[in-house]
């Protein structure tokens, strides 16, 4: 029962709105005390095997109002940016995430079209289950489906850091190589 992974391997951890850095530091200096406890059993885990993803969570890849309008999930961009005010107001604000946004930002937020102008930083820093499911949760039964269409029907750019670090490892090129 060894495991052996040496480097061909890639290790993807939320942001949770913190330091990628100091998470990357972290996660490697846990399974390297890990490691010392089960003798030879878990791969070296290195920087380079480890992504910080850019947003809080992997659900907050899926919150752009563009491709989600496409797909019907709202009505219409300028929808999507009034649900997700409406729910700032209702409670978003007071989460923990929401807290720490407010406090990066050094202000609340003033009305749906401010909250357009600061989505990159609310899904960097808001949590992604509690955004996630406004959107999403109705839609529990096709929720497979419509992230499949999503993905297919996304540009590259919105999913680029992770898919720039899983080309960056051989096992995956060789993979990538082999559906083309």
């Amino acid at each position: 029962n060894k495991l052996y992974l040496k480097d061909q391997f890639l290790m993807i951890r939320d942001s949770d709105g913190k330091n990628p850095k100091y998470l990357k530091k972290q996660l490697c200096n846990y399974y390297s005390q890990r490691a010392k406890e089960d003798l030879g059993n878990l791969p070296k885990i290195e920087p380079k095997n480890v992504l910080i993803l850019k947003y809080y969570s992997f659900e907050n890849y899926f919150l752009n109002p563009k491709i989600m309008t496409k797909l019907g999930i709202v009505e219409s961009e300028d929808t999507f940016y009034e649900i997700l005010y409406d729910k700032w107001r209702e409670y978003l604000h007071r989460i923990k995430s929401g807290i720490h946004l407010i406090q990066i930002m050094g202000r609340d937020f003033v009305s749906s079209q401010d909250m357009e102008e600061h989505m990159e930083a609310i899904r960097t820093y808001v949590r992604g289950h509690n955004l996630f499911d406004i959107f999403y949760g109705k839609y529990k039964k096709e929720e497979k489906e419509l992230l499949k269409k999503y993905i297919e029907i996304a540009p590259r750019k919105e999913f680029s850091d992770i898919l720039d670090a899983a080309d960056s490892f051989i096992y995956f090129q060789s993979k990538t190589k082999q559906k083309d």
